[in-house]
């Protein structure tokens, strides 16, 4: 399957989470409003915050799809990662307001006690929100999509997060009204933190940031190709959800331009079976530690 037909694919998990999202916050909010849950009103807020981060996903799935041109030779496919990083300052504005909204309200002993009907919306939405996760889960394995691998994360911290505020919400009704205070807070502080997170993440992927244990991986991976006698460097960038690595391997000095090429070639072939989108391999002869000396001396 193509990278543009997995991107395609992956944006049906991002639709799917849209529509669920809209859905569940407005219904979250409208009760958190009418039955006076500020805990269900900030997970609602936690809900609308998911909205615009699936809609950078599906609009950086769709710019990541078109093909490469004279200005952009590698494609588009770091622009998801650039949607992905303005929205964690919209994610990280949103907890502030929230934390600001109700953590002074902690020392005013608010007596407000929600009505049991927000207990039962809050189950209902965990429930729906883990059956999104499964098959956003299932979506990403299958597409190898990091943007969705990541909203499918998001998916299953927003179910825990609305069954465990349905678990507070039982204590509001058995004497402990500033529960509902406390859980709206800690919500606040639970986005501001998924916010940084993500932000974190994109800012590591744009200034070209790589996981070191993904690359011995790789390494390990190009180890396994007859003729490879070593692996002398290997670099790797992530644009999207794809994965351009640039490798150099040690030969035999004794091949041909032609046999050094086919290795070249195998390498290639197989870490496309890996996944990977791009790959740039160099070859370099096998020298013995003595020539080696020499070259680095005549350098200096």
């Amino acid at each position: 399957m193509s990278q543009n037909e997995n991107l395609k694919i992956a944006q049906r998990g991002a639709y799917l989470s849209l529509v669920v999202y809209i859905i569940l916050s407005i219904a979250k909010y409208v009760t958190g409003f009418i039955y006076n849950s500020a805990a269900v009103r900030a997970d609602a807020l936690n809900n609308m915050t998911d909205i615009v981060v699936s809609i950078a996903v599906i609009v950086g799935l769709k710019i990541s799809i078109k093909p490469a041109d004279k200005n952009h030779p590698y494609g588009h496919l770091k622009s998801e990662n650039i949607s992905t990083l303005l929205v964690s300052f919209i994610i990280m504005f949103v907890g502030i307001q929230v934390v600001i909204e109700n953590a002074p309200r902690l020392l005013t002993h608010d007596k407000h006690v929600p009505s049991p009907i927000t207990i039962l919306v809050s189950i209902v939405s965990g429930l729906i929100m883990l059956g999104v996760y499964v098959i956003n889960h299932k979506l990403a394995k299958k597409t190898n999509s990091s943007s969705l691998k990541s909203a499918a994360k998001d998916n299953l911290s927003d179910s825990l997060v609305s069954i465990g505020t349905a678990v507070g919400l039982v204590f509001t009704q058995i004497g402990f009204p500033i529960i509902d205070i406390v859980l709206a807070t800690i919500l606040g502080l639970l986005i501001i933190y998924t916010g940084f997170g993500i932000f974190k993440e994109s800012i590591f992927t744009l200034s070209d940031g790589f996981n070191e244990k993904d690359l011995e991986e790789y390494r390990n991976d190009i180890l396994e190709v007859d003729d490879v006698l070593d692996v002398r460097s290997i670099k790797g960038r992530y644009h999207g959800s794809s994965i351009f690595l640039d490798v150099t391997i040690v030969v035999e000095p004794n091949l041909s331009i032609n046999e050094a090429h086919l290795i070249c070639d195998k390498v290639e072939s197989h870490l496309h079976e890996k996944s990977i989108s791009s790959v740039y391999v160099h070859p370099e002869p096998k020298i013995d530690e003595a020539t080696e000396n020499e070259i680095h001396q005549s350098h200096q």
